[in-house]
């Protein structure tokens, strides 16, 4: 994508992202404002039917009043009907009963005895009419005996209020009224009433109102999970503020009822329809998403203007640099766009420096290099010659190191011996000897010079001269070793040394003799079980490291089919691609059947399992070793069995 894209998309983008940000922030600050609104209405209906029920409770306090005035009216005007008989008295009684003025009406002497009434004739009246049950008998005594004059007979019994009135005479006047006339007023300002006008099911769908103690005292509209309304009852009352919640489509608020004290005593809960909310969000995410796109389309123009402009010098030196690459630059294509005097131009100009500067060391590297591939061709010519020669130089000492060693044994009837070396890529110095020291011993020698290399090799042919001078003069062989030891540290400027075996085979007796000095000890193979062990060591340093040393010796006896196995750490030590050793149990492995085989079969038969060992990975060290089989004296080969046993 190019630069002037990714400015088009980059402005855009943020342009639009703006606007949808302030969109979300404006739908989120709406709702909340919807919900305040809401919460707002919820506390102006709680106001409602609290000062509803107020002004109820007053009127029909008022309302009551006035009834019970009128009855008090009415005792009075009975009360002056003094001069009617009994008779006239219960009709006049009962004529204002069905004018509807009260319900009942008693006249009663100072006994309290039932002189006339509204219900009957006088004659019932006489036979036993008494006064209602449960008007106070403190309050009648208190008419009749002149204490009070007028007087309200306690609490509405039956639904009936009623009234005495003290008449002359010691008298007194009960009337009652049923209250049953407040009921329509009570009707046309209950709360469902109040409830109902407030209704509106395109907004307000529900509408409960609950006491302190939670209550329900009335509902009206839809039903609303109870156990979310009375979480939001109680926290506007314990909290005595307002609280909501969302449910399915409807917006829940709880707003507390206070009294006069400023008190919570009851809430009440409305659910209000989420349309408008929904709406509201609605509209908002839309404008907004029409304003972004609007916006997105005239930011990417006008970025796509100023990025033309700011892109266009850097396509300039863009092409520049290719025509640099291809040496094709001419550094007055950029002289329009360095004479501006903004940052561009000062890049321009820079760019124009740099390319002359770069154009010119090019030419230079060009030629030097020119001149330096000359001179490595004719370096490396004399190189690989020199190469060559050192090449054919160590394959000459290769052949010349094989041929110093011995190829065979010396003939004789009572051993029979086999040794290999196979060398590695570098000049090693590992070295192998045998030796008839007169007619009846073998000077048999396995050695392993320290390092790489021509050094190494040269200290190999001089270590094996020695050793051979040695051995003739001496039949011990840590005699032999330790006057080798001194003649080599006196010809050792290179302080290298060379770990050495060194043993004495008597034919006729089959005892071997040896010492050894720094080496691997030597396999000994016994004919009769084909157990395999090493020979006992001696102890003793490598030749080489420090003059003076005295080397001890062991003597082992050789049975008639024994075989001698002696090896350098080649074998030992050789690793496979993993880095990991042959060592000498693999080895020790690999002579088990030894004692069957024949010596060239035994030699084969650990070069192989070593190469199959190491599959294939490179040799690092001479993998060498000596094979010594003794038959037996003489005088037992005659015999033709032991000859065969032996072989």
């Amino acid at each position: 994508m190019t630069l002037t894209r990714r400015l088009v998309l980059m402005v855009a983008a943020c342009i639009a992202l703006a606007i949808l940000s302030i969109s979300l922030v404006f739908g989120y600050l709406g709702r909340n404002a919807l919900i305040e609104q809401a919460e707002e209405q919820a506390q102006a209906i709680a106001r409602i039917v609290a000062e509803s029920a107020r002004l109820t409770e007053i009127s029909l306090e008022e309302m009551e009043g006035v009834v019970i005035d009128d009855l008090s009216i009415l005792a009075f005007a009975i009360g002056s009907m003094n001069t009617l008989s009994p008779g006239e008295l219960g009709n006049r009684l009962a004529e204002i009963v069905a004018r509807g003025n009260a319900s009942s009406i008693w006249l009663v002497d100072s006994n309290l005895r039932v002189i006339a009434n509204s219900i009957g004739d006088y004659g019932a009246i006489i036979e036993g009419e008494t006064l209602p049950i449960g008007l106070p008998r403190h309050a009648l005594d208190a008419l009749t005996s002149g204490k009070r004059f007028t007087l309200e007979l306690g609490s509405p019994i039956d639904g009936v209020q009623y009234v005495g009135v003290r008449v002359d005479g010691g008298r007194a006047l009960i009337a009652g009224q049923p209250i049953t006339v407040l009921d329509p007023v009570r009707a046309a300002n209950s709360v469902p009433v109040l409830l109902a006008a407030l209704l509106n099911r395109d907004e307000i769908q529900a509408i409960q109102i609950f006491d302190d103690t939670m209550r329900m005292t009335a509902k009206i509209g839809d039903e609303l999970p109870v156990d979310d309304v009375n979480e939001l009852v109680d926290d506007s009352i314990s909290g005595a503020a307002p609280s909501s919640d969302l449910w399915e489509n409807k917006l829940l608020v709880a707003a507390p009822i206070r009294d006069s004290a400023g008190i919570a005593i009851g809430s009440t809960v409305i659910a209000l329809s989420t349309k408008r909310l929904d709406a509201m969000l609605s509209s908002y995410l839309l404008y907004g998403a029409i304003a972004a796109a609007i916006v997105f389309a005239l930011g990417s123009a006008i970025a796509g203007v100023f990025a033309g402009r700011i892109t266009r010098p850097v396509a300039a030196m863009t092409h520049a640099a290719r025509e640099i690459d291809g040496r094709t630059f001419q550094p007055e294509s950029l002289n329009g766009l360095a004479a501006q005097s903004d940052e561009l131009g000062t890049l321009a100009r820079v760019f124009q420096h740099m390319a002359i500067e770069v154009q010119a060391r090019e030419e230079h590297l060009e030629s030097l290099v020119r001149a330096r591939t000359i001179e490595l061709e004719q370096k490396n010519h004399l190189l690989e010659e020199s190469k060559r020669r050192v090449e054919a130089e160590l394959d000459a000492a290769r052949s010349l190191q094989a041929a110093i060693l011995p190829q065979a044994l010396p003939a004789h009837p009572s051993y029979d011996g086999k040794a290999t070396m196979v060398p590695a890529r570098e000049l090693g110095g590992d070295f192998y000897d045998f030796f008839a020291i007169d007619d009846r011993h073998l000077g048999i020698v396995i050695a392993d010079v320290s390092g790489k290399g021509v050094p190494a090799a040269f200290f190999m042919a001089i270590s094996r001269t020695v050793l051979q001078s040695t051995a003739r003069e001496s039949h011990s062989a840590g005699t032999c070793l330790a006057a080798a030891n001194t003649v080599i540290c006196s010809q050792n400027p290179m302080d290298l040394f060379v770990t050495t075996f060194y043993g004495i085979l008597d034919t006729e007796t089959g005892d071997f003799t040896y010492a050894n000095g720094g080496h691997n000890p030597p396999l000994m193979i016994r004919r009769a079980d084909g157990s395999v062990a090493d020979l006992p060591r001696t102890g003793g340093m490598a030749l080489g490291v420090m003059p003076g040393l005295s080397y001890s010796e062991k003597k082992v006896h050789l049975n008639a089919g024994d075989t001698l196995f002696l090896y350098t750490d080649g074998i030992s030590e050789a690793m496979d691609s993993e880095g990991r050793e042959f060592t000498e149990g693999r080895l020790k492995d690999a002579l088990i059947d030894a004692h069957a085989q024949h010596v060239d079969l035994v030699i084969s038969g650990v070069t192989d399992a070593v190469g199959r060992f190491v599959d294939g990975a490179e040799q690092s060290d001479d993998i060498t070793c000596l094979v010594i089989r003794y038959k037996g004296a003489r005088e037992t080969l005659d015999s033709p069995t032991e000859l065969a046993r032996a072989s």
